[in-house]
């Protein structure tokens, strides 16, 4: 008795309708039909066809890509486009929007010295005790990398 093994054994296989699973029809089926009934009641003749493209957003607008979904993708892009523009012109509009929505600019704003700096408390490593071997039957011949303090030094053996 053998078993078959999917490469996404957490990942659930959905059924929907062309390529889209039945949780995004459903709330593109929700949602449109929510939209359809407020309409209703201040524009009735325009309440199908706002129904129906909200629908549609919806499903379009949750569709996932890298664990993403669409809208979010597109609110972090105006965000980090808002940001860059702020930090590269701080008098600028995209400055004054940034402060408005309580983005913080610091986070744009990167300094070398820090991102790059060594970890704190780094042990200095020594490597002029190591000897390395190409292939192990090299061990035999001395014919070894040695790492060695100055260039001019000669390898101790």
């Amino acid at each position: 008795m053998s078993a078959d093994f999917k490469s996404h054994v957490l990942r659930r296989d959905e059924k929907g309708f062309g390529g889209v699973p039945f949780k995004r029809l459903l709330l593109g089926g929700v949602g449109g039909g929510f939209a359809y009934t407020v309409c209703r009641l201040f524009a009735p003749g325009a309440a199908i066809p706002l129904g129906v493209v909200l629908a549609i957003l919806l499903i379009v607008l949750t569709s996932p890509r890298g664990g993403l979904p669409l809208w979010m993708r597109l609110w972090l892009g105006w965000r980090g486009s808002i940001l860059l523009t702020a930090a590269a012109h701080p008098r600028g509009l995209a400055a004054e929007v940034a402060r408005l929505l309580t983005l913080p600019l610091e986070g744009a704003r990167l300094d070398g010295g820090s991102v790059f700096a060594p970890p704190a408390g780094l042990v200095e490593v020594d490597l002029a005790e190591w000897v390395t071997f190409v292939r192990a039957r090299d061990v035999d011949r001395g014919d070894a990398l040695v790492f060695v303090a100055s260039p001019l030094e000669e390898a101790h053996e």
